[in-house]
């Protein structure tokens, strides 16, 4: 009665229901044909801009101007497109796009654009792409603070945000401005201009909110007592510690107690006008960037012995040696030239044994915890060694640790506590002098000996060199397990691997293309890439340890420690050009991908913090409508469809948007399977039609079973069908949406194929059944290990199975549908052989079997060696 009352209920609506205007289907294709070809116009842009990052070519303004503008006219295209098609859904998406264009139009004009941001940020707190917001110096170690075994002093900076509120609390704003530009054309006036703005930045206030901020974030990281806590307030401007290194120009403070913290502020920011910060520069050119200083404050730590590492010697970067200086107490002695330290020479291989050290009288200390100036070192310890040979190698492992991180040479200052725990005070890039180009004969010799495992395989996305064990990433949920410093070798260049780019030492994966989202992020991370192997998953080994060189696209076993040396020999003497830091100031807006999973609660047009953002955002719910159309073939009936003329009992309708179908005659309504044109749909045909595939012996149904059947909600009802027992296939030239509601269960796939592989891609839907839900639920189980021998990404709930692959070649598309095709066949009313879950496996092999009988190219088959032969499908 339920049943009937619900029947009727529908129909009622569907008498009384309103009907509005239905967009064809060719329109909504040809919109959402329209956002791919934008999308990757768009990838290929952002990827020309990367490739510029490298220093390979030449560009000027101009180029940044025209592919600003160029970015935002697709943007602007594709938000027009996706409205049409979903019926202005998403208008929000317009303000978002005008938004990013006055930012990006602003940073084109010099100045530095944030969003809403706090004025106080904890170290842990900080997120990827806040370099400008608290500089480089406190991002550094932001990023270093939650990686194993580093341990950085607890900490928080105040942002550019507070140093903006205080300039313009005390209407600093203009008046700098005036002084800067003195400065900026008359040669002579710097050391006036410093004095002026100085006195005038220490002469100000700090407002109250800011002052209260300050000193509730100091307060809430202190162990114990705070008033007896000390701290170091050390600048973080922008641009320090970067590709630029300020070295020595701006101001730090040590052993600063709580009433002090606001005054060692003041003092920070003046410091930003100091003489030598101005000459520095005018010298490098740096007029036309704002001028801006973030203020880090940590905790002290009761250093007892301190200094620098330089992970490569500047002077002999050709060496295979770190250069270590130390001494007792604090740093500074060593840092501003204050007193003699030791120097030790120490290996950069394992064990890292000291190879030459040079141990002077260290006469004068500064004391953690104490003011004033430096004091005398006990004469038993001035010609003592401040470290042992295990120290030293400690800290060089932890800071070659750093420097596999960074990718680049580091130059870093450290602290052994009273405990002997090291602690990384600061990291920042080495400058080496001049550009050293990598030597052939050096290269060879390197090499010489290590297998090669992979060479010339796939394409590279981002050159470099990186090695590390191999880390196989096979769903989303492994990237909560990648392990810093690893090699990430993945199926498919998918977006989702963005989470854990920047952990990566290389990536390499067996699909993918340049253009593609997750190659952006890469070269945004500089991780060397290589995309598109094809059998990178098969080849390397899980856990060994693999050197991947994306500059010659070779990969070999082992860790191959010359070939990552000498690729820091090459100094990027370009990166200080005033049109590189404009360069990578755009991409930070453009290039980052944040919004990587369509089910997140912040995947809105809100949640879109980048341009790369916006286009993924606009390219998921356009495949996301075009899924939602293709499910409710009601609509297509009244368009125009012709019915599919087999041997097979299949009931097929067919509607043809364009290029689907050969020549038909007038007044046909039936066409034949050799009259279809659509690539994807023949693939399809072929693997459905093929030898053993339809079986049309009638199976024996249980009661149990029947009644199981005849008392729940049907299949398509799910699925999204509401026309039960029409099997639709909508098709183009390169374009298949097919809906089969086959007896008890219900198939949908939809597939595009286009120039590109960016381009194709097969969505897979699979439900119900006429058994109970176990045996239902076995059929998914079997359907999911069938498609991820295939590589598809598969979930299953309950008896619904969900599958996707994308980014395949065309003959992977084809191959992949042949074999979407054979199961639609194969599956067919198997839930009901399917007894135990023993019987899971069994049907496993019997589809491989019958794969290799039909002779069709699958990517199943490719993939095993199975000689068994079964001539009963269903026994």
């Amino acid at each position: 009665m339920a049943n009937i009352l619900q029947s009727f209920q529908k129909l009622l609506k569907l008498l009384n229901l309103k009907k509005e205007e239905e967009i064809p289907f060719s329109d909504l294709f040809v919109r959402f044909q329209n956002i791919l070809k934008q999308n990757n116009a768009a990838m290929e842009l952002i990827a020309d801009m990367g490739s510029k990052m490298g220093g390979d070519f030449v560009f000027d303004k101009k180029y940044l101007i025209d592919s600003v503008e160029e970015l935002e006219r697709i943007l602007r295209s594709s938000a027009y497109d996706l409205n049409f098609m979903t019926k202005n859904k998403y208008l929000e998406i317009y303000e978002v796009i005008e938004r990013f264009s006055k930012e990006l139009k602003m940073e084109l004009q010099g100045k530095m654009v944030f969003r809403e941001t706090k004025k106080i940020y904890k170290l842990t707190e900080v997120e990827d792409g806040m370099e400008d917001m608290i500089g480089h110096k406190a991002y550094n170690l932001s990023r270093i603070i939650n990686l194993p075994d580093i341990n950085v002093p607890d900490g928080f900076v105040v942002t550019i945000r507070g140093f903006r509120e205080y300039l313009a609390y005390n209407n600093l704003f203009e008046k700098i401005n005036s002084f800067i530009q003195t400065c900026q054309e008359q040669e002579k006036t710097a050391e006036h201009v410093s004095h002026a703005i100085r006195l005038m930045v220490l002469g100000g206030e700090i407002p109250p909110d800011l002052r209260r901020d300050i000193l509730q974030a100091a307060t809430k990281i202190c162990k114990g007592n705070h008033q007896e806590a000390y701290f170091s307030v050390r600048s973080s401007a922008v641009g320090e510690d970067g590709e630029l290194s300020f070295a020595g120009l701006h101001d730090s403070f040590l052993n600063v107690p709580m009433d002090e913290l606001l005054s060692a502020f003041k003092k920070v920011l003046a410091s930003l006008y100091n003489t030598e910060s101005l000459e520095y520069r005018r010298q490098m050119n740096l007029f036309h960037m704002e001028m801006a200083m973030p203020v880090l404050y940590q905790l002290m730590i009761p250093s007892r012995v301190a200094g620098v590492l330089y992970t490569l010697d500047p002077n002999k970067p050709e060496g295979s040696e770190s250069v270590l200086s130390g001494s007792w107490g604090l740093g500074k002695v060593v840092v501003e030239g204050e007193s003699t330290a030791d120097t030790f020479r120490v290996s950069r291989m394992p064990p890292y044994p000291v190879v030459d050290q040079a141990i002077q009288e260290k006469q004068w200390m500064h004391v953690p915890m104490e003011r004033g100036p430096a004091k005398p070192v006990p004469k038993s310890r001035r010609n003592t060694p401040c470290l042992t040979p295990q120290e030293a190698a400690l800290i060089v492992r932890t800071g070659l640790i750093l420097e596999r991180y960074f990718k680049r040479p580091m130059d870093i200052e450290w602290s052994l506590d009273d405990k002997g725990r090291l602690w990384i005070l600061q990291a920042r890039p080495i400058k080496l002098s001049g550009k050293r180009k990598r030597k052939g004969q050096i290269i060879e010799r390197a090499i010489k000996g290590h297998r090669i495992l992979l060479k010339d395989r796939g394409i590279i996305a981002y050159r470099g060199v990186g090695a590390g064990p191999v880390f196989l990433v096979n769903s989303s949920d492994d990237l909560s397990k990648f392990p810093t410093g690893a090699v990430l070798v993945s199926r498919y260049a998918t977006p989702w691997l963005a989470k854990v780019i920047s952990q990566a030492s290389a990536i390499v994966t067996d699909i993918g293309t340049i253009t593609g989202h997750m190659a952006t992020v890469a070269r945004e991370f500089r991780v060397p890439t290589i995309v598109g192997t094809e059998v990178a998953t098969q080849v390397l080994v899980p856990n060994k340890v693999v050197t991947v060189d994306a500059e010659r696209n070779v990969i070999y076993e082992g860790y191959i420690e010359e070939l990552l040396h000498h690729q820091f020999l090459e100094e990027p003497q370009f990166e200080i050009t005033p049109e590189f830091q404009l360069l990578r100031r755009l991409l930070r807006k453009i290039s980052p991908l944040y919004l990587t999973d369509p089910q997140a609660p912040n995947f809105t047009p809100k949640g879109c913090r980048t341009y790369h953002d916006i286009m993924r955002f606009m390219h998921e719910k356009a495949f996301e409508t075009l899924v939602q159309i293709g499910s409710d073939p009601r609509s297509f009936l009244r368009r125009g469809g012709k019915r599919l003329r087999t041997d097979i009992p299949l009931d097929l309708l067919i509607i043809d948007i364009g290029g689907g179908v050969a020549e038909k005659t007038p007044g046909e309504t039936y066409i034949t399977p050799d009259q279809i044109t659509s690539v994807p749909m023949k693939a399809i045909w072929e693997g459905l039609s093929s030898p053993e595939t339809w079986n049309i012996e009638p199976i024996p149904v249980d009661f149990k079973s029947l009644m199981s059947s005849l008392t729940r909600t049907q299949s398509e009802e799910i699925m999204g069908n509401n026309l039960p027992g029409v099997n639709l296939a909508i098709i183009g030239s390169d374009y298949v949406n097919l809906s089969m509601p086959l007896g008890y269960h219900f198939t949908a796939v939809e597939s595009s194929i286009g120039s590109t592989p960016e381009n194709n891609y097969i969505s897979f839907r699979f439900a119900g059944g006429v058994t109970e839900i176990t045996r239902r639920s076995r059929r998914a189980v079997l359907l999911m290990k069938l498609l991820e021998q295939a590589n598809f990404k598969v979930q299953i709930n309950g008896d619904l199975v969900t599958a996707r692959a994308i980014d395949l070649t065309e003959e992977q598309l084809i191959d992949d549908l042949r074999l979407i095709g054979k199961l639609i066949g194969f599956t067919r009313q198997l839930d009901v052989m399917l007894k135990s879950d023993t019987d899971i496996d069994r049907y496993f092999e019997k589809f491989l079997n019958q794969v290799k009988r039909t002779n069709i190219n699958q990517p199943i088959e490719k993939r095993r060696d199975n000689n068994e032969k079964d001539n009963s499908l269903y026994s």
